[in-house]
């Protein structure tokens, strides 16, 4: 019989040799002893999965989550702090503890995998000032929180316990306006996903309802407005009524607009866009402002109505910015304009651009298109050498010694740069005036006078002999 001092003595020598062995052989014996012995396997299961529990200590993985953030000297809280340094190792601490907490859900351990997503997903907010997540390292992070919660909340494994701590965790968050601030706006998305799930609707719509009475501003008004808006269609519920009383948000006027649009109301819905372009104008809010005219104009090309078609499509290929295509103005100007007013409108288009001092890649399309050559080597005179190697091929019929001349200009300057990108594009350049009349000789003079004024650059006269 193994008396209890041999069993203790055998313990330590265990013991000691595990504290010499490389973790990686120790990991590499257990797994395959279990995979010959299930008695083996099941033990070990049992030892170190912890068994699934009915609530979610959250704080006990807050604390491990929270010594995510607290950094060795090279870049901690220190006088030589790297705060970008620090966000990536705040997040691979972090990516840890989720890929633990991944694991423990595919075992059935639903509250320990739920504690410490809701850890992760609490500790990031509130500690962000710390850190510059300029690669999204921990946003991504986040988001990984937020997704696992949900996965948690829809298998029926989880106990219903837990599911109740995960909602009522996601309703006190969401209405923290940290996240926000910081732009985890997908905090709403695990509340608004419980909402659905678990959420008994009058107690949702009301939770709702305070959010929107007690909002700081328009914005988290109209983002719980939209909440209450979405919980209600995935119950089926009508919300015209929710609609028509909070129009005056941008958003939600924008729902009222395209229900009116599917009803085939259009008179009804622009003047609904109307509306929303005055209420813009007053709040000096020209995005709207440009978003109300597009729906406008496509109500008008849905309708074919030219006479209020065209003063839109103009306006908007002027003013609404580059988040826009000027293709579609462009192209329904040309459709609907007649032949006999189209220059008036194309000279309207380009003189804008021309008094611009950036160069307008749509301008120069125009000129290319109806072969304004004069105007169009003007305008790439004043571009960049990229702008005028693009129009080269249809300019340089009409305009060979101009172009030249412009390309010695620019090599010139670009010549009295000391550095290894300017050396390759005067390269470029020369390589390129070489294919001009009169070319061949100006560039052997350039060549000439730069290895003797620059032959101390190395690596300009190297780029140089690729001419």
């Amino acid at each position: 019989m193994v008396t209890f001092k041999i069993r203790k003595m055998i313990k330590q020598e265990i013991t000691e040799l595990l504290k010499h062995t490389e973790l990686e052989t120790i990991i590499s014996f257990v797994a395959e002893y279990a995979d010959h012995d299930n008695n083996f396997y099941e033990k070990l299961k049992k030892a170190l999965l912890p068994d699934d529990e009915e609530t979610c200590d959250i704080d006990y993985y807050r604390v491990k989550a929270e010594d995510c953030f607290v950094f060795d000297s090279s870049y901690g809280r220190r006088r030589n702090y790297n705060y970008y340094e620090a966000a990536r190792e705040a997040s691979s601490g972090l990516d840890s503890i989720l890929n633990d907490a991944d694991y423990y859900s595919e075992q059935g351990k639903n509250a320990d995998a739920a504690a410490m997503a809701m850890a992760v997903a609490v500790v990031i907010p509130r500690n962000y000032d710390d850190v510059d997540d300029s690669d999204g390292e921990l946003g991504g992070t986040f988001n990984s929180a937020i997704e696992l919660l949900c996965n948690i909340v829809t298998k029926q494994t989880t106990a219903a316990s837990v599911k109740k701590e995960i909602y009522n965790w996601a309703k006190e968050e969401s209405g923290n306006s940290i996240y926000s601030d910081y732009g985890f706006d997908e905090i709403k998305t695990i509340y608004e996903f419980c909402c659905e799930q678990l959420g008994d609707t009058d107690e949702v719509i009301a939770d709702i309802d305070k959010q929107i009475n007690e909002a700081k501003n328009e914005y988290h008004k109209s983002d719980a407005v939209l909440r209450k808006i979405r919980f209600m269609q995935s119950r089926n519920m009508d919300i015209q009524d929710v609609v028509l009383t909070y129009i005056d948000l941008d958003k939600v006027r924008k729902i009222r607009f395209n229900q009116l649009i599917d009803d085939k109301k259009y008179n009804e819905a622009l003047h609904i866009a109307e509306q929303g372009i005055e209420i813009a104008q007053q709040k000096d809010n020209p995005g709207t402002v440009t978003e109300w005219k597009k729906s406008m104009f496509d109500v008008y090309l849905a309708q074919g109505d030219k006479d209020k078609l065209l003063p839109m499509a103009e306006y908007l290929f002027l003013h609404a910015g580059w988040s826009y295509s000027k293709d579609e103005f462009y192209n329904a100007l040309k459709e609907y304009t007649s032949a006999e007013n189209w220059s008036g409108t194309v000279e309207r288009l380009l003189m804008p651009a021309e008094k611009e001092r950036s160069f307008d890649s749509f301008a120069a399309r125009i000129m290319q298109e109806h072969q304004m050559w004069t105007r169009l080597l003007n305008y790439c005179l004043r571009g960049s050498i990229t702008n005028m190697e693009k129009y080269e091929k249809d300019l340089k019929p009409y305009f060979e010694k101009e172009i030249l001349e412009y390309y010695r200009e620019q090599v010139e300057k670009k010549a009295l740069i000391t550095d290894q990108r300017a050396y390759e594009e005067v390269a470029h350049i020369l390589t390129r005036m070489k294919t001009f009349v009169g070319g061949n000789v100006l560039v052997n003079q350039l060549l000439e006078k730069y290895r003797t004024t620059y032959k101390r650059r190395k690596n300009m006269m190297a780029a140089l002999k690729e001419v």
